[in-house]
Order: C-alpha cells, then structure tokens, then sequence
C-alpha cells in the first residue's frame, strides 16, 4: 500500500465512531497494513477493512 494512501486512510478511521476511541495497542485496537490491506479494530467490536488489489479499490465495514 502507498504511503500517501495510508496517511489517508490513517486519517479517515483514526477515531472509532461507534465509541470515539482513537486508542490501539494494549487491547484497546489495532491497526494492520501490509501491501493491499488496511485494517483498523476496536475495543468495543467496531472493524473496518480496506483492500486494494491491482489498482481496483473496495471498502468494506466488516461490523455493525
């Protein structure tokens, strides 16, 4: 994943909107990346999962 597509994404699911979290680490989130996925979890359950494969975009809430 580019840089400059993470720094947007980092922006964009910074802070939970279920709960207004922006903690991670320590059981309170995370964030995962590697070259065509960004993940970004939730203490309180919320998920969210960015894939990017050959040049074709897909946003997809994994909860509710």
């Amino acid at each position: 994943m580019r840089l400059e597509r993470l720094m947007e994404l980092g922006k964009q699911h910074s802070k939970c909107p279920q709960c207004g979290s922006s903690k991670i680490g320590g059981g309170s989130g995370m964030i995962y990346v590697d070259d065509t996925t960004f993940r970004r979890t939730c203490k309180c359950g919320w998920k969210v999962e960015v894939k990017e494969e050959g040049g074709s975009k897909t946003h997809a809430n994994i909860s509710s």
